[in-house]
């Protein structure tokens, strides 16, 4: 199956998740998400903002910042890099063109202070290839940290084994969460 065909299985059941189900996937994001020793030990977090075709992360971010944990948003920067920004409550965002939400700031975290990433996309392998949304902006930046990454995953959007072809760039993830669609 091509990666275009699989993302759009894959966005395509997101779209069937109700305001219930995306309700109780917030809450199971955290509790999953913070049960993690590896969560628990890191000091420095890099999350994405989601957008209506994600898994919510809008409470794993609260719940991080509760915790006292430093928060890195991503900022695409020019030529498919991205760099992630320290946020706090009170910062600002603006919409970059592809439409997702960018946190406003300068302070800027390098990849190796970075303990713990959610990582985003749409499909993944149980070893841990992914899918992205096609811009290679995490297989670009992965390789520069050692940070551990996790990927939240609905169970029909993983597959025992990529039914994509492989890429030599594309980047694994350490663990993939995967989150029964429940009401």
């Amino acid at each position: 199956m091509e990666k275009a065909a699989v993302r759009q299985q894959a966005l395509a059941n997101l779209a069937t998740l109700s305001d219930a189900q995306r309700g109780w996937l917030m809450q199971a994001v955290v509790a999953q998400v913070t049960a993690l020793p590896a969560w628990q030990s890191a000091k420095t977090v890099a999350l994405t903002l989601s957008q209506d075709d994600e898994i919510p992360t809008q409470l794993l971010i609260q719940t991080a910042m509760l915790q006292g944990k430093r928060v890195v948003l991503p900022r695409v920067q020019p030529g498919r890099q991205m760099t992630f920004i320290v946020v706090t409550p009170a910062t600002t965002y603006e919409r970059h063109r592809f439409g997702m939400l960018e946190p406003v700031g300068d302070e800027i975290v390098v990849p190796t202070e970075i303990d713990f990433v959610v990582v985003p996309g749409l499909a993944f392998s149980e070893a841990g290839d992914r899918i992205g949304f096609g811009g290679g902006y995490y297989d670009r930046w992965l390789p520069q940290t050692t940070a551990r990454t996790v990927a939240l995953a609905l169970p029909e959007n993983v597959y025992p084994q990529p039914s994509w072809p492989l890429e030599p760039t594309d980047q694994q993830v350490d663990q993939v969460l995967i989150f029964k669609n429940e009401e």
